[in-house]
């Protein structure tokens, strides 16, 4: 195991602050270190919940599909980000799958052991609590973001969504992710990014990157519509 991956398994997630860097190394040794290609899929849905997954470096895409096959994308987890604490203690299975969105390296850190953690540090369930929390706040906010009618104002608000929910300027998807992620049409994506490009309120890089230059202008077209 190498250094660099026990500081992205564990000082960057807050549910192990209160361990020391011993405690954390020990956790880390426990788990266990995969790297995925892009497509690959990390797990399926109705495989047991029987993990807590850490992104190491790239991300990873959390889908659903309808029963008409049509796809539903309900987060995209990058370097840092944790999933599968909100039903880690449930006994379910995941309801969702998780695809790589390109080369990406996971921590996976085993229920027995993060349950022989809280009995030792109570303190982590308190954080995990927490989290949760966090994450139902932010799915409130999509909700809300997908009750907007109007394409324009909703994919605005979806770059405010995604730019808080990554605290970075520059948003790296694919027209098609975020078209799963807010239920527009590609094509219609594609448009009014250029109209809010011609408007100043963001940059394109290419296909993928998407810099926001002025939240205020993409503020103002999401409220107006609210």
């Amino acid at each position: 195991m190498c250094n660099s991956c026990s500081k992205f398994c564990t000082s960057k997630i807050p549910i192990f602050e209160p361990l020391s860097l011993e405690e954390q190394k020990e956790l880390i040794s426990k788990a266990q270190h995969l790297d995925y290609k892009r497509g690959e899929n990390i797990f399926h849905e109705y495989d047991p919940v029987d993990k807590i997954i850490i992104i190491r470096y790239g991300k990873v895409k959390i889908n659903r599909y309808s029963m008409e096959g049509k796809e539903y994308v309900l987060d995209i987890l990058t370097e840092g980000d944790i999933y599968g604490e909100q039903n880690i203690f449930s006994g379910k299975v995941f309801e969702t799958n998780a695809v790589a969105l390109g080369e990406c390296g996971l921590c996976l850190i085993s229920l027995t052991d993060i349950q022989q953690l809280i009995l030792r540090k109570p303190e982590i369930g308190i954080k995990i609590l927490s989290m949760v929390g966090q994450k139902l706040s932010t799915a409130n906010e999509l909700v809300q973001l997908l009750s907007i009618n109007d394409a324009k104002a909703r994919v605005a608000g979806f770059l405010l969504f995604r730019s808080n929910r990554i605290k970075e300027q520059t948003i790296e998807l694919t027209r098609d992710d975020i078209s799963a992620y807010i239920n527009v049409r590609r094509e219609t994506i594609s448009r009014k990014l250029s109209e809010l490009c011609k408007e100043g309120a963001i940059k394109l890089e290419g296909n993928r990157k998407i810099q926001i230059l002025n939240r205020d202008i993409l503020r103002d077209i999401f409220e107006n519509e609210m």
